[in-house]
């Protein structure tokens, strides 16, 4: 995983040391699935970090909701 260091302002790109900002993505497939990630990116050279993905799945009668949470340092 890519270390990124955190400030009192948020997270900081350890690429270039520009501060990065939450992009949500949404994405639908062809097999009835939903996909949210949320991450940072830095507006400068495009380094982006996944921060969580929500993953929901239509079934026949019911839906499945994945959550993963990747750990950023404090």
């Amino acid at each position: 995983m890519a270390q990124v260091a955190k400030t009192e302002n948020g997270y900081l790109c350890r690429r270039d040391g520009s501060l990065m900002y939450v992009v949500y993505e949404s994405e639908k497939t062809m097999d009835n699935k939903l996909r949210v990630s949320i991450a940072y990116k830095c507006p400068v050279c495009g380094f982006r970090v996944e921060a969580e993905t929500l993953e929901m799945t239509r079934g026949r009668d019911s839906y499945t909701l994945t959550r993963t949470v990747r750990r950023l340092p404090a």
